[in-house]
């Protein structure tokens, strides 16, 4: 888990160069994120395709929680509707879910995440709005997950830079 977390942060780093293109906006982003694939906080990497409204994103997240701790990380691809900088975000998304209970005794109500101990992978659907900015990105919407024993609620707001 350790190297992929390292592989993850070096292609983030990796400099992206684009050719001239008429979109008023950089086709990279990278934005943190509350909700959605680490249920808490994330850091995202979203790349849109070069003249096209599809695109793909990857992310990593945790709950920093003290008795139940959180790690979630996944992908998914995603289809803009919409012109300009203002648009309908559709997607899907494959995500691991990682959900360890340090202590049984401090219980608390765990609305978006399961309160057990459990290692699954799970599907979300996401529905949201997206606007670019000339050096940023702003996005919100819904992001329900299905896995075997339940359903996570989702829903997301996020932040970023494009480049």
């Amino acid at each position: 888990m350790r190297y992929f977390i390292i592989s993850f942060f070096l292609f983030l780093c990796i400099p992206y160069v684009n050719a001239q293109s008429d979109n008023e906006y950089q086709n990279n982003a990278l934005s943190f994120e509350l909700g959605k694939t680490g249920l808490i906080y994330n850091l995202t990497f979203d790349h849109k395709l070069l003249n096209t409204n599809f695109g793909f994103h990857l992310g990593i997240g945790s709950s920093f929680a003290k008795y139940l701790r959180v790690f979630a990380t996944g992908g998914g691809v995603y289809y803009l509707l919409g012109k300009n900088k203002n648009f309908l975000e559709t997607g899907i998304d494959l995500n691991y879910l990682s959900v360890d209970e340090v202590s049984n005794d401090q219980k608390g109500f765990a609305l978006i995440y399961p309160d057990y101990t459990i290692n699954t992978l799970y599907t979300s659907v996401n529905i949201g709005y997206r606007k670019y900015g000339k050096a940023g990105m702003f996005r919100i919407g819904m992001s329900p997950g299905f896995f075997k024993d339940g359903f996570v609620p989702g829903a997301y707001i996020s932040y970023g830079f494009t480049f």
